[in-house]
This record gives C-alpha cells, structure tokens and sequence, in this order.
C-alpha cells in the first residue's frame, strides 16, 4: 500500500509536466450566427491520425490546450453545412495561442428535406480489448428475453441452471450500462429472462478487464448497453410485443427523453409478462461395486410464470460545457410464482419397484429494489483530462411463502404416508459505494488514469421452516435459516498508457481490501475474512501492417463466494434433494494471458490460457447410504483452462454479410471433493455463425445457427445442444416504424443435458425448456432533433453481481 501511494504522489508531480500551447476559434454561418454543437477535429498533419475531438459549445466556441509542437489541420462537420478543412496549423516549441478568429460554415448546396443516415456497422466488432455485438439492429434478437439475447453472443455459454460462462469459463461479471447487477446464478438468470431485449443498444464481452475495473470475474464481464437518445428536443419509442412458445410471453417498452441546453431528462419503463417451463428428467443410478444397487427415476415440471416492472428515470444537469452533475434513479418490482409437479420411481437393481413419491411445491415470490447513482463529472480540457465522482446507495427486498408436500407410495402404488411443509422468507440487503476516477493526458503520448473506491454491504437473510404435525405446524430448526452478512471492499488503482506511431501499451496495478463477516444465528456458525489482493494487467498492441495487428494481454483476477453461496442452510428441492450453502468458500484467483492477432478487421485469431487456484465449482455430492443429493459449492485445486477462438466477418456481397465464429478450448479440473480425487478435463468446441441477408430496401433477414459440442464443467460433462433462429424485419410509416416476426430454436435442440458422475453414483439428466418460441413485435419511433452527448455510465460494481434474492 506505501509503495502505490507513493507512486500515486510521484504521478501526481507530472501533472504539470505538459505542453501549454492553445488552438481556439468560433464556427459560424454564412450570416456569422455562431454554430453549438459543431464536431471540431484537430489531426496531425504528418499521418492525418486524430489528436483531439471538441464540440463547439453554446456559444460556438472551441478551445483545444496542452498542445505539444508540430504541425496540424482541422476538420469541421455539421449537419446542413459543407465540411471545412483549415490546413498549415504550425505550433512553434515555445507555447503559444493561436486564434483562429471566426470560421465560417457554407451550407450544402442541395437543400434536402431529409437525410437518412444509415450506419452499416457490423453485429460483431473485435477491438483491441473487447467483442462488441451490436444488438440494437438484430432481427432474431427482437422479442427475445435479455438472457436469450446473451446465450446467443459469440463465445458465451449459459449452462442449465442459467450460469454464464465466456469460452468455457464460469465466473463473469454482468453489467448493465457499466453498473454492475444486483443478482447472481439462479436469480440473475431470473431477471434476465425476465427483461425485453428491445432496449439494447449493443453488449461488450470484456475477457481481460484493466486495472480501472474491479478485479472481480476470472471470466471477464458482460456489458449490456442500453440504448440512449442521443438528440435535442422531445424523442422517444414505443415498443410492443408478443411470443408464442409452449406459452406465450408479452412485452413492451417506453422511451422519452427531452434536452436542453442546460439538462437532459430521460425516462424508461420496460414490462414483461412470460411463461416457461422446465421439465428436467433424471436417472441416477447408485453402484456397489460395479453392480446397481438402486435408481431413482424423476420427472420434474416447473411453470414460471413472471411479471416485470422496470423503471428508470434520470438528469444530467451541464452546470458547464465541462461539468455535468447527473442523477440516475431506478427500480424494479418482479412478481414471480412458480409452481413444481414432481414423480420419482425407486428401484432396485433387479429393475422391481420398491418405492414411490410425489412433490409438489407452490411458490409465491416478490422481489422490490430500488437505486440512485449520483455522478459529478469535469473535463479539465479538451484532451481527455478528467475527474469523474459516483455515489451509489440500493436497496433489495425480496419475500416468499412456499408449501411442500411429499406423497409416498409403497410399491403396489397404495398410499404409506405423506410430508408437509411450509415456509416463509424475508431477505434484505444494502449496498453503500463511492469511487473516484481520473485520467490526464500526458506529453509524449503518455496517459495516466488513477482510482479510488470503496463499498459497503449488509444482508440479512431470515426464512423460517414448518412441519405440518397433527394439522398443526411445528418450527423446524434443522431446515430453517438467520444468516447474516456484512462485507467492506476498498480498492485503489493506477495504469499508465504509452502511445506510439505503430505500437502501445499499457499497464496497470490493482489493490483491493477486503474485509467480511457471516453468522448463521440458529446454528451459530461464523466466519471471518480480512485479506488484500494486487491484481496487475499488462496490455501490448503492435500494427505489423497496415492490414495486421496482435495483441498480447496479461492480468491476475479474483472471484469472491455470492452472499447466498455462503449460506449454509439446506433449501429443499424435492423429497431426495436439497441444496446447501458453504461457509468455509475461498475466493478463487485467475492468471490470464491472451494472444490476438487479427487481419484486416475482418479476421481474428484469440489464443488463450488461464490458472484459476481454489476453483469454485458447483458439485453435487450423492449420499448411497441414505440415497440423497446435495447441491452445494466446493473449491476445487486448480482448473487449467486453454482456448482457441476463430472470427471471421465479412460482407461477402451487397446481401450478404457473415459472423462466424469457431471457439475450441479445454478445460482440466482437477481436486478433492469428499475425500475423492478428481482429474477431469475433454477438449471441446462451440460454432456460432450470424448471417444477415439485404432483400429489397426496407425488407432484411436474419438467420442464425449455434452447436455447442459436449463439454466438461466440473464433475458433469454436458451433451452437444444445437440452435437455429431465422427472422425477418420490415420498416413502415415512413421508416419510423418497424416490424418484426423470428423464430428462435426451430428445431428445438438448445435445452441443455448432461451425465453427472460422483464416486458411486452416476446421474442421467435432460432440462427441456421452452426456447422455441415465435416473435411479433413493432416498434415506433418519434421526434426529431440533432444529435447529442450520450448518458454517462454509473459507478457502483463488483459486489452487485454477487447479492442472492434469498
């Protein structure tokens, strides 16, 4: 810590260690009416690569600053007039002003009574230290739940209890608008599926993050992008619609905004009504020796019905052309009751039944949250020098009341007995952040970025079990749970960038702190933690050609246990299953090391190896005495994880544009799990290939194929699951409106199976799902205006990912 504040200060020093020469000017019309919002570039005369970027401010001004010596042009664009090219700009050594006076603007000289832009940007884009999949224009992802929208991004995997994987790898971050989720497994699978795609501007899948972001996710981070109106005035969408799997599924969508000069007011309001299923079918054998002893054979339904409400409303406030203060409100209410019919046969080794029973439970959960970010952002200047502060406070609250009831039949099928229960949950938590973050240009291409953060959260998690004896019920301990937990993180960081003509890097160093508490109340069992981690990154790009680049990044990453996984109380999921919390989890600590070389923009080669130490892996642990299961987390030894990913986009004609990608990999686990050893690993590959097809103007298609060859993930190998979707979309009313209509999953062959072996028992399961699903949706745009600055980002983070709906 004494070495990073020191290096912090001796940065600090270099702060004046900058160039003071100034370019300034106004941009005007024809009549010398100053122009706003004019896009002013200064570009170096040598190679004609950007220096700087301004837009002209109320006023028509533009100022550029710390300006080194050389010689320089600038670039003027507005809408309605001609660009403007201003040439020979020459900056002496000693510093200087150089006022352009006024420059004026001529108007084009064909008066169009409307202009169409239309950016052909592709649905994947690989850049140096991300994937970005731009979703907004998507015909196959229209109508589709943000989580089915995520199983179909290039590299991404998500796994049948709705974990999400990067290239194989478990342990990603999920980020919406830069602010990470407040959920995590099961839950935040919930809430994706139960959020509309059609607010999505665009998803970044980050594998190698910088120091700037929390050291959390071994895998990387997905950031959901929602879309912004970027223009003056009063804008907005409607959006509207409707699918039909086995069950239908509804949604719809709101958005405004109105800017001013001085502010910018946004509202958003997306709901959601679906229905799904699950239907999961086991088979798990017990063996002595190599002989059955007994299997039990379960067929498993759940309905899951959901209702989703989702407001967010926010202003930015441009107290100057160089200060915003913005505030960012949001929330969310989800109503969910899902319902579960559950048979399973008991047989012995001879194939005879010995036993039967069935589950039942019914479910009625709500969940409330609600969160304000408060953002302070100044520009120093106009070359990228900056001060951004976040405040962010949330709040969770979730409650449900569920019944049990297990029917057990001898094996002529007559009635012996039967068990119930009954439960009530109640879980809060809250989350307390604050960060800084800086960046300074320095001379000689130099950039400097530092941070500060910390966080603070506090979860209390009470959920009560009955037994019903004699029509009355009863308090069961054993089953019942008081968890609390609290958790402080303080962090710091500092990278440096260094810019050359063909080559750059870039590195960082991250410290976090952190300090964690957990007490189970009714069995009084405790836990402590208070450890500091560094977590270094390197990056290096090198252009070999005009048309060849690679790229070379290092960094060591930390996962921390989700609240809820540290919870050891015992949930029941039917009469012979339960799952358990584990107190005693480690984080888990990844090396990564990434190798890319791409060609033309248009190929791209990823090479990738990773140690992850203290592997949090999900087990199922099989009882053959009792004959039960649990479902429960463990730290594995190691996992060694190697991967290879192909890209190939093109526009291959005018109609024809393709998104291809091919990821091997291999994976080898290897550790102890209730005293058994395990080395497990088999290479395995993933084909996702996106193609878009022009029709006729205003007529396009999309289709969309995905196999996922069987692969390894902890003590469960998981069978090849193939995907195809195919859709059409057409404009309307002028191009303001737009329809619709895809079809995801047509052959139906995305729902996940597997083989689970463990010591003696081997476990044969299928999750049919409902992913073949037919969308109609239509979508209508209004207002009118110019171009403008976007939203910012908000600041709160790692821990958000790891809360639990308890």
């Amino acid at each position: 810590m004494k070495k990073l504040t020191i290096i912090l200060l001796f940065a600090s020093c270099l702060l004046n260690a900058t160039e003071n020469s100034v370019i300034k000017g106004l941009i005007a019309n024809s009549e010398l009416i100053p122009q706003p919002f004019a896009i002013v570039l200064l570009k170096n005369s040598k190679d004609s690569t950007l220096s700087k970027g301004e837009i002209t401010n109320d006023k028509g001004e533009f100022y550029f600053d710390q300006l080194k010596q050389g010689n320089y042009f600038l670039e003027i664009q507005m809408t309605g007039f001609q660009k403007k090219k201003i040439s020979n700009i020459i900056i002496p050594e000693q510093d200087s002003i150089i006022d352009l006076k006024t420059i004026v603007l001529e108007p084009h000289s064909t008066d169009l009574k409307e202009i169409n832009v239309v950016a052909d940007k592709p649905f994947i884009e690989q850049q140096v230290d991300k994937t970005v999949v731009n979703i907004e224009n998507s015909i196959i992802q229209n109508g589709s739940s943000i989580m089915e929208v995520i199983e179909k991004l290039p590299g991404v995997i998500v796994d049948q209890n709705g974990n999400i994987s990067i290239k194989g790898k478990q342990g990603v971050i999920v980020m919406i608008d830069g602010k990470r989720t407040a959920l995590s497994g099961q839950d935040l699978s919930s809430m994706l599926k139960s959020m509309a795609s059609s607010n999505i501007q665009k998803i970044e899948i980050i594998t190698n993050p910088s120091a700037k972001y929390d050291a959390a996710g071994n895998a990387g981070i997905i950031n959901i992008v929602m879309k912004k109106n970027r223009r003056d005035g009063l804008n907005g969408s409607i959006t509207a619609g409707y699918g039909q799997g086995r069950y239908p599924k509804y949604n719809g969508s709101i958005n405004l905004n109105y800017k001013e000069k001085k502010y910018n007011l946004f509202f958003n309001y997306n709901y959601s009504k679906r229905l799904g299923f699950n239907h999961l079918s086991i088979d798990r054998k017990f063996y002595g020796a190599d002989t059955i002893n007994t299997v039990f054979r379960t067929e498993n339904y759940i309905l899951f019905p959901s209702e989703n409400h989702t407001p967010r409303i926010g202003v930015d406030l441009y107290i100057s052309p160089k200060t915003t203060l913005s505030f960012l409100g949001t929330g969310g209410i989800t109503q969910f009751n899902p319902s579960t019919s559950d048979h399973t046969n008991i047989i012995n080794g001879n194939d005879q039944l010995i036993q039967s029973y069935d589950f039942t439970n019914s479910s009625k959960e709500q969940f409330y949250n609600y969160a304000f970010n408060t953002e302070l952002k100044h520009q120093f200047d106009s070359i990228g020098q900056e001060l951004v502060f976040d405040l962010d406070y949330a709040n969770y609250v979730s409650g449900s009341d569920q019944y049990f009831a297990t029917t057990y039949y001898n094996s002529n099928g007559v009635f012996t007995n039967e068990d119930v229960l009954s439960s009530n949950q109640l879980s809060t938590l809250q989350l307390y952040s604050a960060k800084a973050d800086y960046t300074k240009p320095l001379k000689k291409e130099y950039q400097l970025e530092a941070g500060v953060k910390s966080s603070y959260v506090s979860s209390d998690n009470d959920i009560a079990f009955y037994n019903k004896i004699n029509n009355s019920f009863i308090f069961d301990s054993t089953r019942s749970s008081h968890f609390l937990y609290a958790e402080n993180i303080n962090a710091a960081y500092l990278s440096m960038r260094k810019e050359y003509k063909r080559f750059s890097y870039q590195l960082g160093l991250r410290t976090e702190q952190t300090v964690a508490r957990g007490k189970q109340i009714l069995n009084a069992k405790t836990f402590n933690r208070n450890y500091a981690q560094i977590f270094p990154t390197a990056y290096f790009d090198l252009k070999l050609s005009e048309k060849n680049n690679i790229n070379l990044s290092l960094g060591r990453r930390i996962d921390r246990p989700a609240y809820e996984q540290m919870n050891p109380y015992r949930s029941l999921i039917n009469a012979t299953t339960f799952s358990e919390g584990n107190p005693y989890l480690l984080p888990q600590l990844t090396y990564n090391i990434e190798f890319t070389y791409s060609y033309n923009n248009m190929f791209f080669a990823n090479l990738t190896y990773s140690l992850t130490t203290d592997n949090i892996t999900d087990v199922l642990i099989q009882d053959s005495q009792t004959q039960t299961t649990v479902q429960t987390i463990a730290n594995l030894d190691q996992l060694n994880f190697y991967s290879l990913n192909l890209t190939f986009s093109k526009k291959m004609t005018k109609w024809w544009t393709t998104n291809t990608s091919i990821l091997s990999y291999y994976g080898l686990y290897t550790g102890n799990i209730n005293n058994n050893h395990i080395r497990q690993g088999e290479p395995s590959f993933y084909l996702n290939s996106g193609n878009s097809f022009f029709i006729m103007e205003g007529l396009s298609m999309e289709a969309n194929f995905i196999l996922n060859y069987k692969n390894i993930y902890g003590i469960t190998t998981m069978n090849t699951t193939y995907n195809f979707s195919l859709g059409v979309q057409k404009s309307i009313l002028k191009n303001k409106g737009t329809i619709t209509v895809n079809m995801s999953d047509i052959f139906w062959k995305a729902y996940p199976s597997g083989v689970t072996e463990f010591d003696n028992v081997r476990e044969d399961w299928t999750a049919k799902r409902d992913t073949r699903v037919l969308n109609v949706s239509f979508t209508y745009k209004f207002g009118k205006g110019k171009a403008s600055r976007l939203r910012r980002n908000t600041g709160a983070d790692d821990e958000k990912s790891r809360i639990q709906k308890q």
